[in-house]
């Protein structure tokens, strides 16, 4: 009997060792998950989808000067805390963002990966980018992994109707818990200059003769619909006239961070003028999430227009996307949102009577899906209200008849974009303009009202204090 009982004991020994082995050895040792919370204090209530999320370091208090590679995103999901996609883009004193990357044709050019003067660590000026559908419930702080370092409760919160979800930033004194979900991503195919930011709402490409405007662009898996970006300004000095095209502007692809949440890609870019002579070059970063593109225009004013505007005559300037095989597709605008113009090579009344409306975004729809391009003229990068400088208008042509060279496919089917009013208003200084863009899943009419909120009604983000 008591050699049996010792084989018990020895069997549950060795049953209790494996189980053990087996749940804990997945896990480095400060990063186990913790016993499952039980009632939580509150349960996730935010339905926002569309929208990404980002909180500067300066509110991450207990994170701050902790090592950003040490540390890990957790939500409570169905009764399990776990990692989700995140990343924290450093910026330097400047405010200028930290990129890290070099893209493989340029490797061997003397370009140098950036590294911030924090030495890795986290910075009030640095910002922590994730997706607000991936936030869950709240936890008791007791129930996050022992052995973490330090931790900061993040609350994000819907301005429209109070709904809530939170989010666990934490420092691990081991390996993190990371996920390995990736929303986008910037890949470099063989033979393709610039290489394609890729992810299943869209891909986009560059053209090589300007890096910094897109030459390929793909909706939920569509052919190219895009020939060219192309940007038009005419205007009358001392009166000789003037005018300049996208083939005036130099552009060359600098670094980039590819992350988890977003793709961060610069490009250097300046103006040539009478052929020989160059404005200074400016550095201009486009930023790509699973579902909006953000293209920030910063224009450097070196003397005020306003102030010679009357040796001027006129200024006139128009950034458009000239578009191809897209027959079929229909458009609408903010001037006539419920009125749906047919793409079909011809320009029509209804045509004819929008272009020229100021407006602020247009909505693109087709078989494969939906996008929207909106300009932003009264934003700061930060995000906080500047007064307008200028003033958009459509321009619209839906003409497979009307050239409007340099182009590689002729015609126009159609040309959409703005003109925008106002330029011998500008005073000396810097601008900001931003052209966003939406691809929009299962679209129906009045959807784009939820990607409209991502900026005009942002979610609030805020951190427990002493949490």
């Amino acid at each position: 009997m008591e050699k049996i009982s010792r084989m018990s004991r020895l069997r549950r020994l060795i049953l209790f060792a494996g189980v053990s082995t087996l749940f804990f050895g997945i896990y480095p040792p400060d990063a186990r998950p913790a016993d499952s919370p039980g009632p939580v204090p509150e349960k996730k209530s935010l339905t926002r989808v569309q929208d990404y999320v980002l909180a500067r370091g300066k509110i991450l208090k207990n994170n701050l000067g902790k090592d950003i590679g040490q540390m890990g995103l957790l939500a409570f999901h169905k009764g399990k805390l776990e990692p989700i996609p995140f990343q924290i883009d450093e910026m330097n004193p400047e405010g200028d963002w930290v990129l890290t990357q070099v893209p493989p044709e340029l490797k061997n050019t003397g370009l140098k990966p950036e590294k911030d003067d924090d030495d890795g660590s986290l910075d009030a000026n640095d910002e922590l980018a994730f997706m607000a559908r991936d936030a869950g419930d709240r936890v008791k702080k007791e129930s996050l992994p022992p052995g973490i370092l330090a931790a900061d409760e993040i609350m994000i919160r819907d301005p429209v109707d109070g709904t809530k979800a939170w989010v666990y930033l934490c420092s691990f004194s081991g390996s993190p818990l990371l996920s390995d979900r990736d929303y986008v991503e910037y890949v470099f195919p063989e033979g393709i200059p610039g290489g394609r930011i890729r992810n299943p709402n869209f891909e986009i490409g560059f053209s090589p003769e300007l890096p910094i405007a897109p030459g390929f662009l793909s909706i939920h898996g569509s052919h190219n619909i895009i020939d060219r970006m192309k940007t038009r300004l005419q205007t009358k000095l001392i009166g000789m006239k003037f005018s300049l095209d996208e083939t005036q502007l130099v552009s060359k692809t600098s670094l980039y961070k590819d992350g988890p949440i977003r793709v961060i890609r610069r490009t250097r870019s300046a103006v040539k003028l009478i052929g020989i002579f160059r404005t200074p070059s400016a550095a201009v970063e486009n930023i790509y999430y699973e579902n909006v593109s953000i293209i920030p225009f910063r224009v450097k004013m070196l003397f005020s227009i306003k102030a010679i505007n009357k040796l001027i005559g006129y200024v006139k300037i128009r950034g458009t996307l000239d578009f191809q095989n897209i027959h079929g597709w229909r458009i609408k605008t903010d001037a006539g949102p419920d009125c749906w113009l047919n793409i079909d090579g011809k320009m029509d009344e209804a045509e004819k009577n929008v272009n020229g409306k100021n407006v602020t975004w247009f909505l693109v729809s087709g078989p494969p899906g939906a996008f929207m391009i909106r300009l932003v003229t009264n934003r700061m990068p930060d995000g906080s209200p500047q007064e307008a400088p200028l003033i958009s208008r459509l321009f619209y042509l839906d003409d497979d008849l009307s050239l409007d060279p340099p182009e590689a496919v002729p015609g126009q089917s159609p040309g959409i974009g703005y003109w925008l009013d106002g330029t011998e208003n500008l005073e000396k200084g810097i601008i900001y303009l931003y052209a966003i863009s939406y691809t929009i899943n299962d679209y129906y009419d009045g959807k784009e009202k939820e990607y409209m909120n991502i900026l005009d009604k942002p979610l609030e983000v805020s951190v427990e204090a002493g949490n």
